[in-house]
């Protein structure tokens, strides 16, 4: 029915544009005339899903796919319903028949491979993530995801190659070019990239906490009993700042011996997350260490976990904590540590820091001790800790403690 080709071009165009209502009733206007029309069943189905209604979505693109079986867009779009649905299973078999139908439709190779990763059906996975570069050579998510798996695989050599062919296909891109530092040691920057960071943890922001409550993550309660150790001296409450927010972590476990709670994150997304826990006096977009710049003798506390390892060179972001500190302030942070303290890599002895593969920085605890003491602390703890486990082992840091000089 050639009438509702015009139809359909407005609806689609409406439905990209957010216009819901408007995409919604002239899908329904389209089914009213054709009600087998399969694209409008099948764009209907996503609307509904995106709207909260799984079940209508999924019914919605069924149909449509008994109507146009040959559709792997539609398979594709399934397999994401169904996956969103904690149906990994039955979205395999949909992004199978994607690829079974378009083997060029690199986006379902990806998703299939993300699928078969979470299932760790590994050695499938990457595949999958092969085959969906190979169909798309700029289809840059899958070189972020296969580069992951790498990593998580122990294949670095393999992810220090992946990560130079993506930045040579695009040298823009802050994550490639951060990754290919990190896995090629080549080019290694003193700090991540902002960008890098902001987009990295935009990308996070969804999985966030989940994720590192699977890791086991800890430094936000280790950081929390250290304040309260060095803190129980004191009375009255504090002006704190949590330097490196990120979704708020820290916020309840800070919220009772804060006078006034302020999050710093360069991540909106983090923020946003932040931001619905309703615990922050004030949140702010911004790079750390030019907010804490901007807040001379502002707070009694600043806290930071696990930020700092986004730093090497920590020099910089000791002093602007420093001048942000009020007289006699307590800054306590977690670091990653640098393996040959643990006795594993001799080849990093005498080193301050070394960028790993996983694209953080690890320090060594004589180092920390060093910017401290250079920038007017007294460093009152320096403590081994546990930070979370990563690839079945522990993820070994610094927690450290100091006061600013009188």
């Amino acid at each position: 029915m050639t009438a509702a080709d015009p139809l359909l071009a407005r609806a689609i165009s409406a439905h990209r544009s957010g216009r819901m209502s408007e995409a919604e009733a002239t899908y329904r206007r389209i089914l009213r005339m054709r009600p087998q029309h399969p694209d409008a069943l099948h764009f209907l189905g996503l609307l509904r899903f995106q709207q909260n209604n799984p079940e209508a979505g999924v019914e919605l693109v069924r149909r449509s796919l008994q109507i146009a079986p040959r559709n792997p867009h539609a398979w594709n779009n399934l397999g994401n319903m169904l996956v969103a649905d904690d149906k990994p299973d039955e979205a395999l078999q949909a992004y199978g028949r994607a690829t079974e139908i378009e083997p060029a439709l690199a986006e379902a190779w990806h998703n299939q491979g993300i699928c078969l990763r979470r299932a760790r059906r590994f050695d499938e996975a990457v595949q999958c993530l092969e085959k969906a570069l190979a169909a798309n050579p700029r289809y840059f998510a899958a070189y972020e995801s296969l580069g992951m798996l790498f990593y998580r695989l122990s294949r670095i050599a393999e992810a220090a190659r992946l990560y130079r062919r993506w930045l040579e296909m695009d040298p823009q891109n802050p994550i490639a070019r951060h990754m290919a530092a990190a896995t090629t040691q080549e080019h290694v920057p003193d700090r991540a990239d902002d960008q890098y960071v902001a987009k990295l943890f935009d990308g996070f922001a969804g999985s966030f906490d989940s994720s590192l409550e699977a890791l086991g993550y800890r430094a936000p309660q280790l950081l929390a009993a250290a304040l309260g150790d060095h803190l129980h001296t004191q009375s009255g409450r504090f002006d704190i700042l949590d330097a490196g927010c990120g979704t708020g972590l820290c916020g309840p476990l800070l919220r009772s011996t804060a006078k006034s709670l302020t999050g710093v994150d360069l991540s909106p997304g983090m923020i946003e997350k932040a931001t619905a826990r309703r615990i922050y006096d004030e949140l702010i977009v911004a790079e750390l260490t030019a907010f804490m710049h901007s807040r001379r003798a502002a707070f009694d506390v600043v806290l930071s976990a696990d930020t700092l390892c986004y730093f090497g060179a920590l020099e910089e972001p000791i002093a602007a904590a420093r001048e942000c500190l009020r007289s006699k302030g307590l800054l306590a942070f977690t670091v990653e540590s640098l393996r040959d303290e643990q006795g594993d890599a001799a080849r990093d002895r005498g080193r301050e820091y070394r960028m790993e593969p996983h694209g953080r920085y690890a320090h060594a605890a004589a180092y920390v001790r060093k910017v401290l003491e250079a920038n007017a602390f007294a460093v009152l703890a320096m403590d081994p800790v546990v930070l979370r486990r990563e690839r079945g082992q522990d993820v070994a840091g610094w927690l450290a403690v100091a006061r600013a000089a009188g």
